[in-house]
């Protein structure tokens, strides 16, 4: 009998130790797997990138025309641009007409990974020198019997040649400028188109202007600039301004300033140049003598 009882107590044992075996297998698999509707990776909705906007960039183009009532064509370099525009630029073209030359700032505004938009930001109309009326919008201004194009000498580098120049017209008056530069007929404005800090603003003068009250003003704006210095007619003898009626400059580290009068059959012009200092100054400043010494009354 104990034999017996010892058998059955042993398969009793076995059977549950079998059974514990079981239940520890299989209690372990489910911790392998992820919990259902749990936080993970793969499940966290996605963050779109933020937008981003460039710098303001300057250019000037050919305006074609409006694809829609918020998106104007401009073609930049015989390329066709699309520009985004607000409201308050809208009502600032509404003079303006197809085939307008124009001066203009945007910034691109990266959307997505693949999705850029050029916004424009500020647009003026500037003289276009094909059409010989550049003094369009000025008051009325008539075109010159002067030839569209034409040559003029400039001495650059201690080199002088002939350039090719491009008639440009305002109201009362026109001048030769050339290719690296643009006009504005309605602010009277000459400026360099890679940079317009490079500029020279034409300023018409009373008939009965008074020289000495000019050499007032000019000391008094030229100061804010730097020391002021006045060229007399002797040290003007020999160079490009010789028949300049006033010659004053002054300087600092960034930038030079001119104040020039010049006369011509009675009418008097200023010439406010301001030339900052950089690699474009010993282009730009005998190009301006060259341009403002083509002047004519129109």
């Amino acid at each position: 009998m104990r034999k017996g009882n010892t058998v059955k107590v042993s398969a009793t044992l076995l059977v549950l130790l079998m059974g514990f075996s079981l239940v520890a297998c299989g209690s372990s698999a489910p911790a392998l797997q992820p919990t259902v509707g749990g936080n993970t990776e793969e499940s966290s909705p996605a963050t779109e990138p933020p937008q981003q906007e460039s710098d303001a960039i300057e250019a000037e183009g050919i305006l074609t025309g409006w694809a829609d009532p918020h998106t104007v064509e401009i073609r930049v370099n015989d390329k066709a641009m699309s520009f985004q525009v607000g409201e308050d630029m809208q009502k600032s073209m509404d003079d303006m007409d197809d085939e307008d030359t124009v001066r203009f700032k945007y910034v691109e505004k990266t959307l997505d990974a693949s999705t850029k938009q050029l916004v424009l930001t500020e647009i003026t109309k500037i003289a276009s020198a094909d059409d010989g009326n550049q003094g369009s919008g000025t008051g009325g201004a008539v075109a010159s019997d002067r030839p569209a194009t034409s040559e003029l000498e400039v001495t650059v580098e201690g080199i002088t040649e002939k350039r090719p120049v491009t008639l440009a017209q305002a109201k009362g008056y026109s001048l030769y400028i050339f290719e690296p530069m643009s006009f504005d007929a309605e602010d009277h404005e000459l400026t360099m188109k890679i940079d317009p800090a490079y500029k020279v603003e034409i300023e018409k003068l009373p008939a009965d202007f008074n020289l000495d009250h000019l050499k007032m003003d000019a000391r008094e704006e030229l100061s804010k600039n730097g020391e002021v210095k006045a060229l007399t007619a002797e040290q003007l003898s020999n160079g490009p301004m010789k028949d300049a009626r006033l010659f004053m400059m002054s300087q600092n580290e960034k930038k030079t300033q001119y104040f020039i009068v010049k006369e011509l059959d009675g009418n008097g012009y200023i010439f406010h140049i301001h030339a900052p200092v950089g690699e474009p100054t010993e282009g730009f400043v005998p190009m301006v003598y060259a341009s403002i010494n083509s002047i004519m009354n129109e």
